[in-house]
């Protein structure tokens, strides 16, 4: 049985993950074990996810994921380079994972590692300097310096999904880790899932399994959840914060702290937040990851560590029989209570709890929920 990693979002999981798993079974194997590393309540975006974590999981393994793992929320709500490193540290202290499997609009694994060397080159660093400090973001900096020193363009640094392998890829070389890369092609026949979460219709939109979970949440109040439906409470926590505290978040520095002390005055919805604190060095997304950062307790040491844990969010029999073959390096977790201890784990099951203040359905705000959830298996 090959056993095959992912990382994903699933925000929601929709017909184009459905296509991806069923390659990595034509590729692999239909007795291949597909693991996913799935990011929590809040994804990379700087968002609260359109579901809550153990939604999605099921949905998931519905699906054709056979085992799901959580990934850590400092990692989770991360830039790409912070997003890969989490994953793959999941995935290798699993130790039975063989091939790393991961979207790539290049699907050139030889180019991608063409492009990391260049990103390695000594001579990109000062060209990257004199970027940012014509007032660039890292990755229009970065993407610039690559292309001048390549002499030409590089087209994997201007694609997300290239950017995002990339990373996995500099994260696999980092930890010395014996995974194999795999890059796959996306499907460009599905709509994607930032324009679906943009469709008041979006169930319509995915396979039946991922569709009744996702309804049944929508019943019972639980979602989906929007980015506003929060905005009070996250207003209220930056407000409170001292200013030297954005000091500490990730991502923070060169002055943007306070420029966010400013807006979290100033703004009276997330969305005014956000606008007051962008500028072309400074995008949205990081925007929204240091506010919920600062939201959720989320530290700059914090994500210069590694996961602590293996918390299991849903699996099926294949997957069982995976954790029975596997080698893990850290505390497999399939019960919240065994790793009370672990702050990284407090921290998630605190912002779950967090989360749950956007239901509609007041009984369903409970601040231990996730405390109180177990792993989905399908039988």
């Amino acid at each position: 049985m090959k056993i095959i990693g992912l990382a994903a979002e699933y925000n929601p999981f929709h017909r184009g993950h459905a296509w991806q798993l069923a390659r990595i079974r034509e590729r692999f194997g239909s007795d291949a074990a597909v693991i996913t590393v799935l990011s929590g309540c809040f994804v990379q975006r700087g968002e609260p996810a359109l579901f809550d974590t153990r939604a999605r999981a099921e949905a998931a393994v519905r699906c054709g994921a056979d085992l799901v793992l959580e990934l850590p929320l400092p990692w989770a709500l991360s830039s790409a380079q912070g997003f890969a490193r989490g994953a793959v540290a999941v995935l290798e202290n699993l130790g039975c994972v063989e091939e790393m499997v991961f979207g790539s609009e290049s699907r050139d694994l030889t180019e991608l590692r063409e492009v990391r060397r260049l990103l390695e080159d000594p001579a990109l660093k000062p060209l990257l300097r004199e970027g940012l400090s014509e007032g660039l973001g890292f990755a229009a900096a970065r993407q610039q310096a690559a292309e001048r020193l390549a002499g030409g363009e590089v087209p994997q640094l201007r694609r997300r999904n290239d950017i995002l392998a990339l990373s996995y890829l500099e994260a696999l070389e980092r930890l010395e880790s014996p995974i194999r890369p795999c890059p796959l092609p996306r499907c460009g026949e599905y709509l994607p899932a930032s324009r679906l979460r943009e469709r008041e219709d979006f169930l319509t939109c995915l396979p039946d399994e991922a569709a009744a979970v996702f309804r049944r949440e929508c019943g019972a109040g639980r979602g989906p959840v929007r980015p506003g439906d929060l905005e009070l409470p996250i207003l209220a926590a930056l407000r409170s914060m001292p200013e030297n505290a954005w000091d500490d978040l990730p991502d923070g520095g060169e002055g943007l702290e306070n420029r966010l002390h400013r807006a979290a005055l100033e703004a009276g919805s997330w969305d005014e937040f956000v606008r007051l604190g962008v500028t072309k060095r400074y995008p949205a997304a990081r925007i929204r990851r240091m506010a919920l950062a600062a939201f959720l307790g989320v530290s700059r040491s914090m994500t210069a560590g590694s996961p602590t844990y293996l918390r299991v969010l849903a699996l099926n029999r294949r997957g069982a029989e995976v954790l029975r073959e596997a080698s893990p390096r850290l505390p497999v977790l399939t019960k919240a209570a065994k790793g009370k201890g672990d702050p990284l784990l407090n921290l998630e099951l605190q912002a779950a709890g967090l989360y749950a203040l956007a239901f509609r359905e007041p009984s369903e705000r409970r601040g231990d929920r996730g405390w109180r959830q177990s792993p989905f298996f399908l039988e």
